[in-house]
């Protein structure tokens, strides 16, 4: 059973204020939800969410766009992590401790229902990021050991008797006694093999493609996702690692926002 993955704002109630370094109180900040409607395999939003107004009042009514689930905020759109609290940031104004702590979790459980791998698609020609985890093998060669036989030879008394005349000395010639000798034991040639692997199994149900782009920030080259505002660091192979979150109006990296497709 699929549900929407329309993005939600949760009730007016649990919205929060912002603060900053003197105390006073700021703008309000909304916390999200997917949306918990039951869609069919070919549609992926449900019929109420289909219909959204641009600029709409009030942030927590269905018709308010907040985009999809892991997906770029709107610009219309108050929630935690959207444009508008980003520019809020950057004048000085922060969430509570715990505030923020509910935020992420919020966050967090809107993806949840929803894993994804993101595949990255390069506005410039550059070789695809390959990477292959190698399991790890063990081989445990047995101990054979060989029993060698013991074989003991028991040399009978030497005889004597009586000599009479015309007789000459007869002697007993030494006779062997051999102990049977048991068969040898045979080495096997098959080794057993033990192969471990802690790799989990992955499943994926849905892939992303995201387009990005080589800009310049702060005197650094980075890859930027111009959709939701993402940058990434750029390696010998391509793109890098997810970096933080783009500021246009500034032209600075924020470090301190969350990867959402760390799910």
């Amino acid at each position: 059973m699929n549900t929407c993955i329309s993005r939600r704002a949760c009730a007016d109630r649990d919205d929060f204020r912002l603060i900053n370094d003197k105390g006073e109180i700021g703008k309000h900040v909304w916390t999200e939800y997917r949306c918990p409607n039951v869609v069919s395999g070919e549609n992926m939003i449900c019929q109420g969410c289909s219909y959204k107004i641009d600029n709409y009042k009030y942030q927590a009514n269905q018709k308010c766009d907040h985009g999809i689930v892991g997906g770029p905020y709107p610009s219309s759109s108050k929630l935690y992590g959207s444009a508008f609290y980003l520019k809020e940031v950057q004048k000085g104004w922060f969430p509570k401790k715990e505030d923020e702590i509910r935020a992420k979790e919020a966050v967090d459980n809107a993806c949840m229902g929803r894993k994804k791998a993101v595949k990255t698609e390069l506005v410039e020609p550059v070789e695809p990021i390959v990477e292959t985890a190698k399991p790890v093998v063990e081989t445990a060669k047995p101990v054979v050991e060989t029993a060698k036989p013991v074989v003991e030879t028991a040399k009978p008394k030497r005889k004597y008797t009586k000599k009479s005349p015309g007789e000459t000395k007869s002697r007993k010639k030494k006779e062997e006694i051999a102990l049977p000798i048991p068969p040898p034991v045979e080495e096997s040639n098959e080794e057993p093999k033990f192969i471990e692997t802690t790799e989990p199994a992955i499943s994926i149900t849905d892939v992303i493609v995201v387009k990005v782009k080589k800009i310049k920030c702060q005197g650094k080259d980075y890859y930027h996702d111009s959709l939701s505002g993402k940058l990434y660091g750029i390696s010998v192979n391509g793109v890098g690692a997810y970096k933080g979150r783009y500021n246009q109006e500034t032209e600075t990296l924020d470090t301190t926002f969350p990867d959402s497709d760390c799910e």
